[in-house]
């Protein structure tokens, strides 16, 4: 058996019948499950799936057959087997590195040409050897994506389950609610400590005058977006394991979760509002009644972040159109964001932190006006400006915070998240006493409006919770205790 596989695999790479569809075959497929296997919870809807099928496997397969033939029958017939090797030359960097990207490095660009001028010059024709070549490659991605689509199957979603009747909770007053989020803002610890050395006592001074009250050690009990805003908008941890049956974070956020099923039970009309369709990239099922972008308006191949709408006037006319109904509104906005996520030249822990400040002042000119439009328009609303995490100042990068960190300043850095709360009530200090975290967030305020105290008494430990493994974020470690 061991001699006939050796034989046909020589036979295979030494005779004179040429494979472009294998070798178109083995290009787009190799990219696939690549691109899959790096980006699974971006791209794991049928729709998407159906999209990088026809890109990465028709596409190759028919354009390397289709040059080919017609090299074969012109003049140049004597190419046409070499043909087939200059095409997978050049569509594999194509599709790993994209065109743009290809076309903006002269390193690239350079060794391509080099790599093609020896094909055409020294007449290479045994292209085979680079169809097992590429086919070798796909072995690691391939098993990736096996592990990927086996936790999807075998893990739980025990950590989704409430331990309480929270569902049930019936609001006592009904006032409009608004969760801005800023993303990456950190709190008044961080902002005036060593690292982000920042005097924001001009802009916390204006909410104390619009009668907010201000949490200045709140964080985050997550490191990201997605992993944040999943333990949000659940009340629950789910320590980096949230995936499950094909849903990952961005599924968890704008589908169905138990602070909109809440919402929606109270008969409350549910909007999200984004400047950027981040968590929407994966066509999850949005369960909010309105969202200013169409999910067959996405782009396919860009992770949402190169989109934008400008959200003030949007927000305003929202307000203006809803006045008869008792309203749910999460708002995301992308300022001031955090660190670049990896290395860059010229990068500097300096830069990153002059970098970030100047985008948080932006945040607070365009958070002051919000609210003043807010308060116009709906002068009696609960108004939350709530961040997501940290802005990982003190890193050069973000990626640098994949490590067990012991530093609590850096910790804080990562975790740190800024809090203010207009609650237009008196009685809110029954209530908020013991918000020092997302994930208890919304139990609180569900409890402030029920005036239903009982449901303080499952309020999730405090505790943040960040990844040492860039490759497994499922590995993780308390890093800050409760």
């Amino acid at each position: 058996m061991k001699f006939n596989i050796k034989e046909k695999f020589n036979a295979f790479l030494n005779n004179s019948k040429d494979y472009p569809i294998l070798a178109g075959f083995s290009v787009g497929f190799y990219a696939f499950v690549f691109y899959f296997s790096n980006n699974f919870d971006l791209v794991n809807s049928w729709q998407q799936t159906l999209v990088f099928l026809l890109n990465f496997i028709i596409f190759p397969t028919v354009l390397v057959f289709g040059i080919f033939k017609i090299i074969q029958k012109s003049k140049f017939s004597s190419f046409a087997t070499q043909s087939i090797f200059i095409m997978m030359l050049v569509l594999l960097p194509i599709y790993l590195f994209g065109f743009s990207n290809l076309l903006a490095s002269y390193k690239k660009i350079g060794l391509l040409v080099i790599l093609l001028f020896c094909v055409i010059i020294f007449k290479i024709k045994n292209y085979k050897y680079f169809i097992v070549l590429v086919f070798l490659m796909t072995v690691l991605p391939i098993v990736k994506l096996g592990k990927i689509i086996y936790l999807n199957y075998m893990n739980s979603t025990e950590w989704k389950l409430q331990p309480d009747a929270i569902f049930k909770t019936k609001f006592k007053k009904k006032p409009n609610i608004y969760y801005i989020q800023p993303d990456g803002y950190t709190n008044e610890t961080n902002l005036k400590g060593s690292l982000y050395q920042f005097n924001n006592s001009e802009f916390d001074g204006w909410l104390k005058d619009q009668k907010f009250s201000l949490y200045d050690d709140y964080r985050s009990n997550y490191p990201s977006t997605l992993y944040s805003n999943s333990s949000c908008f659940f009340m629950k941890h789910h320590f980096s394991n949230e995936f499950s049956k094909f849903k990952y974070a961005r599924d968890y956020i704008v589908g169905r979760n138990p602070v909109l099923e809440i919402f929606k039970n109270n008969s409350y009309k549910t909007f999200f509002i984004t400047e950027i369709p981040y968590l929407l990239m994966n066509r999850p099922k949005v369960y909010f009644d309105y969202c200013n972008y169409k999910l067959e308006d996405l782009p396919y191949f860009k992770d949402g972040l190169s989109c934008f709408k400008e959200i003030t006037n949007e927000i305003e006319n929202q307000i203006v159109l809803n006045k008869e109904t008792s309203n749910f509104f999460f708002i995301e906005k992308f300022n001031p964001g955090h660190i670049n996520p990896s290395k860059i030249k010229g990068g500097s822990i300096e830069k990153e932190r002059l970098e970030y400040l100047k985008s948080l002042q932006i945040a607070n000119a365009w958070l002051k006006k919000t609210i003043t439009i807010i308060e116009k328009n709906d002068p009696n609303a609960i108004i939350i400006i709530g961040a997501d995490h940290g802005g990982y100042v003190g890193f050069e990068n973000t990626s640098q915070a994949q490590n067990k960190i012991t530093d609590r300043k850096l910790l804080n850095s990562i975790f740190g998240a800024k809090l203010a709360i207009k609650w237009n009530g008196v009685h809110h200090s029954e209530y908020d006493s013991q918000l020092k975290s997302s994930v208890n967030l919304f139990r609180i305020l569900f409890s402030y409006l029920s005036e239903d105290k009982l449901l303080l008494n499952n309020l999730q430990p405090d505790a943040s919770y960040n990844s040492y493994d860039a490759s497994d974020f499922s590995k993780v470690y308390k890093a800050i205790e409760d």
